[in-house]
Formats: C-alpha cells, sequence, structure tokens
C-alpha cells in the first residue's frame, strides 16, 4: 500500500521530513492541477518543480520543526506573479484540504495555521507594494 493510501485510511500528525514530503507533494500536485494556480505556477512563472518541491519541503520542515534548512525569502518572488487576492484563498484551501487529507493532529493544525498566516501576510504586503510602486504588473487580471 502507498503511503499516500495509508495517510489516507491511517491519519496520523506530521512527525518527520518524511510526512512533510508526502503533504508538499501532494499540496503541490493539487496547485499544479488547479486551472487558475496552475497557470500562475505552471505557465507564467514556468517553476521547476523539480527543484521547487525539494524547497518547499525545507521550508516546511523549518517552519514544523525549525530544522534551519530554509534560508530563503519567498515573498519577493512572488511579486512579479499575476495573483489575484482571491488566489490566496485558493491556495490555503487546497493547502488545509491536503493536510486534512492526510493527517490529523497538534502539528498539522499548526501548518494549517501557518499557511492561513503565510496566504495573509502575503496579500497584505502584495497589496502595499502596488500601493508604493504602482507601476507593478498588475495583480488584479
Amino acid at each position: 500500500m502507498s503511503s499516500f493510501l495509508r495517510r489516507q485510511s491511517i491519519r496520523t500528525d506530521i512527525q518527520n521530513d518524511d510526512d512533510i514530503r508526502i503533504l508538499v507533494h501532494t499540496f503541490y500536485g493539487k496547485v499544479q492541477d488547479d486551472e487558475r494556480l496552475g497557470y500562475i505556477f505552471n505557465e507564467f512563472a514556468e517553476v521547476d518543480w523539480e527543484h521547487h518541491l525539494p524547497n518547499m519541503v525545507d521550508f516546511w520542515s523549518n517552519l514544523l520543526f525549525q530544522s534551519g534548512r530554509y534560508k530563503g525569502r519567498p515573498f519577493r518572488q512572488h511579486l512579479p506573479l499575476p495573483i489575484q487576492k482571491s488566489d490566496f484563498h485558493l491556495w490555503y484551501n487546497l493547502f488545509t484540504e491536503t493536510v486534512d487529507c492526510c493527517f490529523a493532529g497538534e502539528r498539522a493544525e499548526h501548518a494549517k495555521e501557518m499557511a492561513g498566516k503565510i496566504a495573509a501576510s502575503f496579500s497584505l504586503r502584495m497589496d502595499i507594494e502596488k500601493e508604493n510602486q504602482p507601476n507593478l504588473i498588475s495583480h488584479d487580471l
């Protein structure tokens, strides 16, 4: 039985990097397949998923386990993307759906809380950037 199918029938908390890998790969599979988010990341940004997914594993490992492996500053990389305010809700809903499908527990709840804070922070910061730099690409396409 695959680990993903096992996760669907026996949900445990996020316990290690293998669990984070399951979360990240499952979530970003949904992002890639989503009509709106897939366009942003696959077509507009042309994300190299082979390179990006290990970075996202490190990002979430750092958030949930304080691994210290992620040192990036992801916000600036998202500024040129044609992101609308509603895209943050879509991203967050896919994330929470993925967590709830695969995991249950305190760390899983913490991951959803952190994702909500990230979505809210990015949304607010993008609004501020647009006000301060009106020449930025409009995110309200």
